[in-house]
């Protein structure tokens, strides 16, 4: 069988972001299919609070498949712009844990930026990295896997030195 990854992201609905022992910012969960994975996350958003006028449904029931190999074969342009003095260090502290596809260089197109093309080896390697760029909540991302457990990803900041 293969491993299959659906993503849902919670909506900041209401100003807030619902957690408890199942759900948080973004909940993946490990299935055979996108309709087994849907089957398996309705339960856990049966309790939680609903959408708001203004910012919508707090869960999008149509899940991301993630797909780690594609980032193996095409990488993940990542950069830091130059405003920050420290571009190239932060870019080293925020991603020099990943495997490269292509080192790090200052490039102008619209903007100087140092960028370089990273790749993630595993499924939980993606979501460090997801949670470290846009954690919300703690935990930031919860990995449901087919065999019943569960994986916690924090957030992992750098200081913020502009």
């Amino acid at each position: 069988m293969e491993r299959k990854f659906y993503e849902f992201s919670q909506n900041n609905s209401g100003g807030s972001f619902d957690v408890d022992e199942n759900v948080c910012h973004r909940v993946v969960i490990e299935a055979k299919s996108e309709e087994e994975a849907i089957a398996i996350f309705e339960p856990m958003i049966e309790n939680q609070s609903g959408s708001c006028p203004c910012c919508g449904d707090r869960w999008y029931i149509s899940p991301d498949e993630i797909d780690i190999a594609k980032f193996k074969e095409k990488g993940y342009p990542v950069g830091i712009y130059s405003h920050y003095k420290d571009a190239e260090e932060r870019w080293f502290k925020l991603y020099g844990e990943f495997p490269r596809l292509e080192e790090p260089k200052w490039e102008t197109k619209m903007f100087k930026e140092f960028k370089g093309n990273i790749y993630f080896e595993s499924i939980e390697q993606y979501y460090q990295f997801m949670a470290n760029a846009y954690g919300w909540t703690t935990p930031d991302i919860r990995i449901h896997y087919l065999d019943g457990t569960k994986k916690e990803i924090f957030k992992r900041a750098v200081a913020e030195k502009v």
